[in-house]
């Protein structure tokens, strides 16, 4: 792994001569009287040698006043911009230091339109100021210092009007009143922080009750109105960070814990240190219209922020290119608290979900590798993605089971106490978990962390019929690239922490066993006698796609009872990615899917939908006749009969996994196979829905109005609209735009269309309702259009992080008419943060088009030769 960042003044980087010691800090504003703010900062420097120049970054401000204090002497400069490398130059007149100094600055700038920096936010009437600092954007709120191993203490101060709360990191430490009704607000000092770790927020907020874990005082802040919301993420925030406080054996490390929840916010949620912002979304819930789904991802999220108050925060990544260290253990640890707090919601299987897609990406050519050299701002946001985070966390977590989870722990808190409050890379956890476990740890982790893509683990039985043939090669998701040949980078560089789960020769009982594989090929032990089956991915611990022989596979189909329900979803994820390698047939992958007619899990149901309803939308089509109209009689045929015994709607007091696994056949029978009963009672449903909550199973709600909207009209649109902006909930809001996005009416899509550009829509959700129209078959055309046409206006309304979203959707539009077109838009209209972004969906455009030519013949006479009945 990584060793050790990079020094000196390359790309964008500052002097290391240069460093921050302590920050004074102080802004005034007033976002209900405009945008436009000023303020003074003075930074207390530790300079190595002398100076005659000082750089320091910013970008989008004013900057004057430049005084530099260093001993008695005060020593003027000149202010020069450096423009391409977002910094500016304070020159003086002669050499300053070596030492102590002080350098005091004024600058002055507008409140932010696109979610970043210190922007600005709209609730109703009311008009806000928060900050969104992440990745490099304290520049566009300060002159600063701004990359995460020049940490420094700060002191904010914020004067405003009187009326609005004020919240930073620290506790407020005194308010003074100010002439012309407005007030000074004076912060504690926070600890030592990188820049990107600092919170603002501005306005009418009011605050939860307050909750205590241990001595930490814990509340939610959130838009008037909204008090009846914050109790589950005060309980979820209070549970969470005492089983943290455990796991790292340490306090938490800020003097308060305020959650907030914003308006309009580009991330998910952001760990600014004691006082962590979130999406409304992920935050705020009615527990008595709260889904299960909403519920799960609400703790998960509110964890994964807290779990960066010691790994992320109090100890940091030295640069960007190990943002890794910072997202993939938070991502591994949410899923491990929050499965230890609520075992019932089976946390693992949720996790399952998101890493599907992380293994369907890292089959690209263009994917990346977890550990990504950043050069430039635009790479640091670039690597905010499924890579960096889901993968991540899965070879966090094969770690974890490779070590064992006491010595991985022991490692962590090592690594933690050790790093306290200063910076660390890659090589520091390793070294840390070396000792704790007295094993080999950064050879391994190396090859996971530094090449990109993903093993394919090829297992055959041997002929004992007791030892297994097992082979490793790089997997690439496109046949064309993976049958080139065995080129220099398909050659096995993974050790594999391997666990195969293996039915007994007789008994109902399964055992794993459990081997390192360093070689290309190797030969493993199952025991005595033949197994029943083995399944090469034991509780789908290991980032690979393992490859079962045919007989190997039809064993599997027979006994998938007893495999875990997250066996059975990786399954299925397996044989697709292998369908669309060219290593496996449509029809086996067919046969397969038809043997979960009679699933009961819900999660496992769900992890069938999205393959489906690409068989739908894109290989029936191609596939020509009456295709689709077959796939769909066989979809009925096999998963109707589970729907009609449970009944299309709740029944009073069943389990809340009854409701889930209607929800998730209500995808396959209505989403997919558009079954016209369940198309029709989800119309009425969603009438009665919009007429009272309370009328249906909240677990059925996104369901039913997303169905229910495909049959929509103008009158739906009024109502929905309606809906939307008196919504009483996020997850409502949220709900009544999708479901804007899915009606198919012409003039429908053409008001929906607009709406991106309304404010009624917020900018934080512009991005996902463009999507959702990409992938509505009869808007996906006219989307396009709209988007090739207003992009001036809309690239407004779309932040360098959530463009990225609207890129990745275009592959629906399937055609190689439209790939071109998309290429050649985004090649005019570049974006600097989708630039990979662009590069993937290209390849999905070409992957999909090469599947649906290969896979519609074997379609159409599989469904032929197994009629619907």
């Amino acid at each position: 792994m990584h060793r050790g960042s990079a020094s000196g003044r390359t790309g964008h980087r500052l002097s290391p001569d240069v460093r921050p010691r302590q920050v004074d800090l102080h802004v005034t504003l007033d976002p209900e009287r405009g945008r436009a703010f000023r303020g003074e900062v003075a930074t207390g420097l530790e300079l190595a040698r002398a100076v005659s120049s000082i750089e320091l970054h910013t970008v989008g401000l004013r900057v004057g006043g430049a005084v530099l204090q260093a001993g008695d002497e005060r020593v003027r400069g000149r202010v020069v911009a450096h423009p391409d490398r977002e910094t500016i130059e304070i020159r003086f007149p002669r050499r300053v230091g070596p030492g102590a100094a002080r350098l005091e600055l004024r600058f002055a700038g507008r409140l932010r339109t696109d979610l970043r920096g210190l922007y600005f936010a709209r609730s109703g009437k009311r008009r806000y100021a928060f900050t969104q600092l992440e990745a490099t954007d304290a520049r566009s709120f300060f002159p600063c210092f701004d990359e995460p191993a020049l940490k420094a203490r700060f002191r904010i101060a914020v004067t405003t009007r009187a009326s609005h709360t004020v919240l930073s990191n620290s506790p407020i430490e005194k308010t003074q009143k100010q002439p012309g009704g407005r007030k000074t607000v004076r912060f504690a000092e926070t600890p030592p922080l990188s820049t990107y770790l600092l919170a603002l927020a501005v306005g009418e907020l009011e605050a939860s009750r307050t909750v205590r874990c241990g001595k930490t005082p814990i509340r939610v802040w959130h838009v008037p109105g909204k008090r009846a919301l914050t109790g589950f993420a005060l309980e979820a925030a209070r549970e969470t960070l005492a089983r943290l406080e455990r796991y790292f054996a340490l306090p938490y490390p800020y003097a308060k814990l305020d959650l907030v929840a914003v308006p309009d916010f580009e991330a998910g949620a952001m760990e600014n240190a004691g006082a962590v912002f979130f999406r409304e979304t992920l935050l705020l819930v009615d527990a008595k219209t709260v889904t299960r789904s909403e519920r799960k991802r609400v703790a998960e999220v509110v964890c994964h922020e807290l779990a960066h108050m010691w790994y992320g925060d109090l100890v940091t990544m030295a640069w960007w290119d190990d943002l890794w260290l910072n997202e993939a253990f938070a991502t591994w640890m949410a899923f491990h608290v929050v499965n230890d707090w609520q075992p019932g919601w089976r946390m693992w299987n949720d996790f399952q979900h998101f890493r599907g897609a992380a293994l369907e990406l890292d089959a690209l050519e263009n994917t990346h590798p977890i550990y990504a050299e950043v050069r430039s701002p635009a790479d640091a946001t670039e690597n905010f993605d499924l890579i960096t985070y889901e993968k991540g966390a899965s070879v966090v977590r094969m770690l974890e089971r490779f070590l064992g989870e006491r010595a991985f722990r022991d490692g962590v808190r090592r690594y933690i106490r050790r790093h306290r409050e200063s910076n660390a890379s890659a090589a520091d956890l390793w070294r840390a978990l070396e000792e704790a476990s007295g094993r080999e740890v950064e050879s391994i982790a190396r090859a996971w962390i530094e090449q990109p893509g993903l093993p394919l683990v090829e297992v055959k039985r041997g002929r004992g019929r007791s030892e297994l043939a097992v082979r490793q090669s790089r997997f690439h998701g496109a046949p064309a690239r993976a049958k080139r040949g065995r080129r220099r980078d398909d050659r096995p560089r993974w050790p594999i922490p391997l666990v195969l789960r293996v039915g007994a020769p007789k008994a109902r009982k399964t055992a794993l066993v459990r081997t390192l594989l360093t070689r290309s090929s190797e030969r493993i032990g199952l025991g005595r006698g033949e197994p029943r089956f083995v399944y090469a991915n034991a509780d789908e611990g290991g980032f690979l796609r393992p490859h079962h022989e045919p007989a190997e596979l039809r064993r599997l189909a027979a006994h998938l009872g007893e495999l875990s329900a997250v066996e059975r979803m990786g399954l299925l994820g397996h044989e697709l990615a292998l369908l669309r390698a060219d290593r496996a047939r449509i029809e086996n992958y067919l046969e397969l899917a038809g043997s979960f007619g009679g699933e009961r899990d819900p999660d496992v149901l769900l992890s069938l939908a999205s393959p489906l309803g690409f068989l739908d939308q894109q290989v029936a089509p191609a596939a020509g006749g009456d295709t689709r109209e077959r796939l769909r009689a066989w979809l009925v045929a096999g998963f109707a009969p589970a729907l009609e015994g449970l009944g299309f709607a709740a029944r009073r007091g069943e389990a809340e996994d009854v409701s889930l696994r209607r929800a998730a056949l209500y995808s396959i029978l209505g989403a997919v196979a558009e079954w016209s009963p369940l198309l029709a009672h989800a119309a009425e449903s969603c009438d009665a829905y919009l007429r009272d909550r309370r009328a249906v199973d909240p677990n059925l709600a996104d369901a039913v109005v997303t169905l229910g909207a495909r049959r929509g009209d103008a009158l739906l649109f009024a109502v929905l609209l309606r809906a939307m902006e008196r919504a009483p909930t996020p997850q409502e809001r949220r709900r009544f735009l999708f479901g804007l996005g899915e009606l198919r009416d012409a003039a429908c899509i053409e008001r929906a269309l607009e709406l991106s550009l309304d404010e009624r829509v917020a900018t934080q959700d512009v991005a996902l309702l463009l999507a959702r129209m990409l992938g509505n078959p009869a808007a996906r055309e006219r989307t396009w259009e709209f988007v090739e046409a207003r992009w001036a206006k809309l690239r407004k309304r779309l932040p360098p992080a959530l463009v990225t979203r609207v890129i990745e959707a275009t592959p629906a539009l399937q055609t190689p008419a439209y790939r071109r077109r998309v290429a050649a838009f985004f090649r005019k209209h570049p974006v600097p943060t989708g630039r990979r972004a662009l590069l993937q969906a290209l390849e999905r455009f070409d992957r999909n088009a090469e599947l649906c030519r290969r896979a519609a013949p074997g379609l159409r006479r599989w469904l032929k030769a197994h009629p619907a009945t």
